[in-house]
């Protein structure tokens, strides 16, 4: 119930098995959907068959987002793991906008937040190697769960296969295979059980040209 308009919200859970799809491009669902738990990804084909994935989506993020703008589904969202979501109508949250500006900036905060994100990754692409990309890689969704309380200070969960990481990162399988090897052999990072571990930070950062303020 909302309490200052005293009026329901409707909401629905639902839950997607991994490797399905949560939205489809030109579908009109007319809900946005609000991940839970589990991991997904958006993505792209390009004409030859091959994916990009334009960005990976944990729990807290938003799923659907442009449908607030636009009236169908333009980019395709994929579970990779199994995953739990809270759908919202478009057309309620809209109403509730007018209502309330504040949650309008709010949801603007996490479009820029996820263009800032873009952006990045697309200099990435552009101008870093590929030790430089899977660092930034991997040190950005350590912030990322870390600020939802979803990390450890050296570690996080991480479902993700190799090729996943290939797709997002505009590398081949291979490459990415031999630069976890890399960072492996050099106790920079490893991964066992689906959770991974920066066993040092300093070093991962300077490969990804971060520097702590």
């Amino acid at each position: 119930m909302d309490a200052r308009s005293g009026r329901k919200r409707h909401k629905t859970e639902i839950t997607i098995r991994a490797r399905h799809q949560i939205f489809r491009p030109g579908e009109a669902p007319g809900r946005i959907a609000v991940i839970r738990s589990g991991w997904a990804t958006r993505f792209i084909h390009v004409p030859d068959g091959r994916r990009q994935v334009l960005s990976i989506l944990v729990p807290g993020d938003i799923a659907g987002a442009e449908l607030v703008v636009y009236p169908t589904i333009r980019v395709p969202v994929q579970a990779l793991t199994d995953v739990t979501c809270c759908s919202f109508d478009v057309a309620e949250l809209k109403e509730i906008g007018t209502e309330d500006p504040s949650l309008i900036w709010s949801f603007l905060g996490i479009c820029i937040s996820g263009r800032k994100d873009t952006e990045a990754r697309l200099v990435d692409l552009g101008r870093r190697n590929a030790e430089q990309r899977l660092a930034r890689f991997i040190a950005e969704l350590h912030r990322r769960l870390t600020r939802r309380g979803l990390a450890d200070e050296n570690s996080m969960p991480f479902p993700l296969r190799q090729q996943a990481i290939a797709d997002t990162l505009g590398l081949t399988q291979v490459h990415v295979s031999r630069v976890m090897s890399n960072f492996r052999e050099r106790n920079i990072v490893k991964v066992v059980g689906g959770r991974l571990s920066i066993l040092d930070m300093d070093a991962l950062f300077n490969i990804a040209e971060i520097y702590r303020r």
